[in-house]
């Protein structure tokens, strides 16, 4: 939808949308690998430890269940590969010439290969995305022009790649268990609400043959008349960001932690507040670890927790003297990041760590205030 409205103002309205499937999973996912503990498996170790010959101690059976997975056992395939009954050649493999591996091992599905087995991508991820979009323009007239456009949106999917999803923490966005897949859907690690970009030219009404000063003394017009400022302002909502524990336990995940508030998982202060004070962006209180071998009910990506967004103004400022008829003079002073307003880097994602929550770096590509002033000689 489009329309043109007085003063030469054309405002458009759009909805996009798409929806994707049969995407393969990204390449932090780990899914090509086919060799993991079941989730029913490890959940039922969980509950009786014993089944896999775990003996907990009184109030530390979580500790001592992931002890004992990790726990040396005979090698059931050691005869296959060495003395009078091998059968096999594989010198180079300690699993098949270890007296003992970690029992770990023996649960999954492929026990003869230690730790991973790739696979073939898994191409069942799925992507979703929904847009208003508002166009508008205002052609040059009464010394004044612009154009922009505003972007309300949301991008849904289970598995997180791109340009942008570096900045909330892309690596951190994996699976818990790759047999639970479905529990992966959450924001995009690309999704940003808000986007607004708006670019202005004015002309100041002020010099020689203009609104003001028509008649303006020629040297008084050389200094303050005929200059044109002009702006480029960007804002942006920041990108989604992933939690994870920082001494986490789960065989063959990432485990995240669980929530156990209903609200408020941010703490209200500003990227700006807490990288000035040291104190953390959430509110740590909403956040713990789970026991382990026991995945977390965090998503993968938190809609409500966002990295620092966009806050971005360039300026310029032109004047140009036209010296005779084929030669003018061009004065031009840039500002890139005019109001040197940084663009902070994610906090501490793992929950448990010191420095959980703190802001202590800015985004990769945020630079200051940066200043040039150039002189252009046209004939």
């Amino acid at each position: 939808m489009q329309h043109l409205f007085p003063g030469e103002i054309t405002i458009g309205i759009d909805y996009s949308a798409s929806r994707s499937t049969h995407l393969p999973y990204s390449s932090f996912s780990n899914t090509r690998n086919r060799n993991f503990i079941p989730s029913s498996l490890l959940a039922q170790i969980v509950a009786d430890p014993t089944i896999v010959g775990c003996g907990p101690d009184p109030g530390d059976s979580n500790i001592n269940i992931t002890n004992c997975l990790g726990s040396l056992v005979p090698n059931p395939f050691l005869n296959l590969f060495t003395g009078p009954t091998a059968i096999f050649n594989e010198p180079a493999a300690p699993q098949y010439n270890n007296k003992f591996i970690p029992l770990i091992n023996l649960l999954r599905p492929f026990p003869q290969f230690d730790g991973t087995l790739q696979g073939l991508p898994n191409f069942g991820a799925t992507a979703s995305y929904n847009s208003l979009q508002v166009r508008f323009q205002k052609r040059a007239s009464h010394y004044l022009s612009f154009e922009g456009n505003y972007t309300f949106s949301k991008a849904i999917d289970n598995s997180s790649a791109g340009a942008n999803s570096f900045i909330g923490g892309l690596g951190f966005g994996v699976p818990q268990q790759l047999d639970q897949l479905q529990g992966e859907k959450s924001d995009s690690a690309n999704d940003a609400t808000h986007r607004f970009v708006m670019a202005t030219i004015v002309d100041l009404p002020l010099g020689r043959g203009r609104w003001i000063g028509r008649d303006m003394n020629r040297i008084l017009d050389g200094i303050i008349g005929g200059w044109s400022i002009s702006t480029i302002v960007t804002f942006q909502t920041g990108q989604p960001l992933a939690l994870i524990v920082s001494d986490g336990a789960l065989a063959d995940g990432v485990q995240r932690p669980d929530v156990v508030c209903s609200g408020g998982l941010s703490s209200g202060l500003s990227y700006h507040r807490a990288a000035a004070t040291g104190a953390s962006i959430f509110n740590n209180d909403c956040f713990q670890a789970p026991d382990q071998q026991v995945p977390g009910n965090a998503p993968r990506f938190f809609s409500g927790l966002r990295t620092d967004g966009i806050h971005n103004a360039d300026l310029s400022f032109l004047k140009q003297f036209n010296i005779h008829e084929h030669m003018s003079l061009q004065i031009r002073g840039e500002f890139f990041n005019f109001t040197n307003t940084p663009r902070f880097g994610y906090p501490d994602l793992a929950v448990g760590s010191d420095t959980f929550g703190q802001v202590t770096t800015t985004a990769l590509g945020s630079t200051p205030r940066r200043t040039q002033i150039g002189v252009r000689f046209q004939f």
